[in-house]
């Protein structure tokens, strides 16, 4: 699947509106899962240095202050992503309908 786009989002059935929008989007392509992938990394490395920088060293501030960058960047990066390169007109629900037909009708 060869799409600009890397999430999209969810848009709940039978609602009318703006209302109908949740406040979430799902990765629709590498892209999107290796963007997850990289806020979640960001967190799990920041939170390993804060811990080791408590444990062995006496410079536990600079272990807070550089799991905040780390969290800072990774969420930075994550919400860029997600408000650049989520699809405005179709949901999840669209994609998932089109990944089904294109499976049946290619069996």
């Amino acid at each position: 699947m060869a799409s600009k786009y890397w999430f999209a989002r969810h848009i709940r059935r039978n609602y009318m509106g703006h209302d109908r929008y949740r406040k979430g989007a799902m990765p629709i392509s590498w892209e999107g899962n290796a963007v997850i992938a990289g806020f979640i990394a960001a967190l799990v490395i920041g939170g390993l240095i804060m811990l080791l920088m408590a444990v062995y060293t006496t410079l536990f501030p600079l272990g807070i202050a550089l799991f905040v960058v780390l969290a800072v960047a990774g969420a930075g990066t994550f919400i860029w992503a997600v408000a650049t390169r989520s699809d405005p007109d179709k949901s999840i629900a669209d994609y998932k309908a089109e990944r089904q037909r294109a499976r049946s009708s290619g069996s």
